[in-house]
């Protein structure tokens, strides 16, 4: 059982469902543990390198909250999603780095607040060409992550 009192499979599978729906090249989901982000689930895009998508999951597998050249960090510490765009990011690190080995020109990270405004975790999409907005995606991601019950209840204005 993980953190969010749903099998792993299940976790798993949800994370799947989303990237599949919003046609992400990979998906993850972080549970915020003091000052770390641990790692629930990830998936990926069947078209994206093996050893690419092993390589980020064992790099974020556990991440410290310093690690600020990862949007999933930043959600977590602004309480706000954090947008990353691959032509604003440097090519060697963080989520730069990542979005170009993921073949993604943008990825979304959202908080999710729990119903005293504190963060619990972070759902975060890879994607590469969409014509959703940014806040469509955001919107996207806590609408389903809010089906994933028995999730903590949600606050329905934060995302």
């Amino acid at each position: 059982m993980t953190m969010t009192h749903l099998p792993s499979d299940e976790v798993r599978q949800n994370v799947a469902t989303l990237r599949l729906d919003l046609e992400g090249r990979a998906a993850g989901y972080w549970w915020l543990a003091g000052d770390w982000l641990e790692q629930v689930a990830f998936t990926a895009s069947p078209a994206l390198p093996e050893d690419v998508a092993q390589r980020f999951a064992e790099a974020t597998r556990s991440v410290p909250t310093s690690k600020t050249d990862l949007g999933i960090v930043r959600a977590a510490l602004t309480h706000a999603p954090a947008i990353s765009r691959v032509d604003k990011l440097p090519a060697d690190a963080g989520s730069g780095y990542w979005l170009r080995a993921f073949g993604a020109t943008r990825s979304v990270a959202v908080p999710l607040h729990d119903l005293k405004g504190k963060v619990r975790a972070v759902v975060a999409i890879a994607i590469a060409d969409t014509d959703l907005e940014d806040d469509a995606v955001a919107e996207r991601i806590l609408t389903a992550v809010r089906k994933w019950a028995p999730w903590p209840p949600l606050s329905s204005d934060r995302i």
